[in-house]
């Protein structure tokens, strides 16, 4: 009977402590893309599309050219284009916080996949400003792919497979 007791006992304990060795899914999910140019015009273009305001409201953080890496930052994200671009997982009392002010650090590293063309990857990290009253909370949110998408077209045409 004892026996019984531990077995039923340790039986118990694994399921309840089953969720907490749940693995989460990632929060920041790189996009990538084979682009028909060489690599060289790809860097061009995206640092051109990271620095000239006319063309996005990026603001380049540093570049690579040896490495063929940018990083690039936006803040003062619009609530509707907020919205549209991530999902912030909030607490219960986040959960009537209102939106404040977003932050998107994207990362593209570049890849030369042959003479014509290159291969680009383009992650996206999410920061979502909340607030009620005084209590303000930062919040890492999850990206819904269409800034990552918007850098992958702005970077040229699909490269065939």
């Amino acid at each position: 009977m004892r026996t019984t007791s531990l077995t039923i006992v340790a039986a118990l304990t694994l399921t309840l402590s089953a969720p907490a060795f749940a693995v989460e899914q990632p929060r920041i999910i790189p996009r990538v893309q084979a682009v028909a140019r060489p690599i060289s015009e790809v860097y061009t273009t995206l640092r051109k599309y990271f620095t000239d305001s006319s063309l996005s409201n990026f603001q380049l953080v540093s570049d690579d050219p040896d490495k063929h890496t940018l990083i690039a930052r936006q803040t003062g994200i619009p609530t509707n284009t907020w919205s549209d671009w991530a999902f912030c997982k909030t607490g219960p009392m986040q959960m009537i916080f209102a939106y404040q002010d977003g932050t998107v650090t994207v990362t593209v590293n570049l890849e030369k996949r042959s003479k014509s063309s290159t291969f680009a990857h383009v992650t996206a990290d999410f920061q979502g400003s909340y607030g009620l009253g005084a209590n303000q909370k930062t919040i890492a949110c999850v990206s819904k792919g269409a800034v990552e998408d918007s850098i992958l077209t702005a970077a040229g045409p699909v490269a065939p497979k």
